[in-house]
């Protein structure tokens, strides 16, 4: 039987809120969470099991294990009560494995992120959170081998990540990995789901929220440093992506990781 997660939180934590901490508190949450972890870290502890905080792994906890983790690492998480079908499916998958569409995973963390934060729309809210957990099952079921099948798909990636704030073209990405434009961006899609441009928005969306959440650099250079035409543009497209402007992004930036 299939019911709706209920008592929803999410966001994004960074454990620099425990200062000089090395290791973070003992916790024995009461409901499932999960966790993708945005960069490298040491590692991770659930019911004494040992994991490791590594960028693009996800983290699954279930309700009353007990958990702590080693710092620094950064998160995105989602955590809520289920039972049914949902609490089944999350009780027999591994609790730390790599998600094969980070970016996927990520877009769809920061996409209810905002619906949770605006808070106006409950039936699209539990859409996406299913949406979400439907992306973590399906990465849970792909051995780790098969999801790098598209090597040039990875090495595109690499080349976006490292050239997002110039001016790529289709035919930039394509050349880097030796493709043609028309079979590149058909190969793209198949593997991923979303068209190049779409990864390359998103890509420099997500680089402008880690400058809003973590500096105090003005919008006009953040949009200089992410790729976009000027501040209008990016404001623009920001909006577009999240539902919210720059400015309040980085005003409603904050967690409520700790709440139980």
């Amino acid at each position: 039987m299939l019911s709706l997660p209920e008592n929803i939180v999410c966001g994004y934590f960074d454990s620099s809120e425990f200062g000089s901490l090395t290791l973070s508190p003992l916790r024995r949450p009461k409901r499932f969470e999960i966790e993708l972890f945005l960069e490298d870290g040491g590692f991770t502890y659930s019911d004494g099991r040992e994991y490791p905080i590594k960028r693009d792994h996800i983290q699954i906890t279930r309700p009353q294990s007990l958990r702590h983790s080693h710092l620094p690492f950064k998160t995105l998480f989602v955590r809520f009560s289920a039972d049914g079908l949902i609490a089944e499916r999350l009780s027999a998958i591994p609790e730390n494995f790599r998600s094969g569409h980070p970016d996927t995973l990520r877009a769809k963390f920061n996409e209810l992120i905002t619906l949770y934060e605006n808070g106006d729309n409950p039936l699209l809210y539990h859409s996406c959170l299913l949406s979400l957990i439907n992306l973590v099952l399906a990465d849970a079921a792909v051995p780790d081998a098969a999801q790098e099948s598209y090597p040039a798909i990875s090495s595109a990636k690499q080349f976006i990540k490292e050239n997002f704030a110039c001016p790529i073209r289709l035919c930039d990405m394509a050349a880097a990995v030796n493709l043609s434009p028309t079979y590149f961006h058909t190969l793209f899609k198949t593997a991923t789901g979303i068209s190049p441009h779409d990864y390359l928005i998103r890509r420099r969306i997500e680089a402008a929220k880690e400058l809003l959440r973590d500096s105090s650099v003005p919008l006009s250079r953040i949009a200089e440093n992410c790729g976009f035409t000027n501040q209008q543009h990016f404001a623009k497209i920001f909006k577009k992506q999240t539902g919210l402007t720059p400015g309040r992004y980085r005003k409603n930036s904050g967690n409520n990781y700790l709440e139980d």
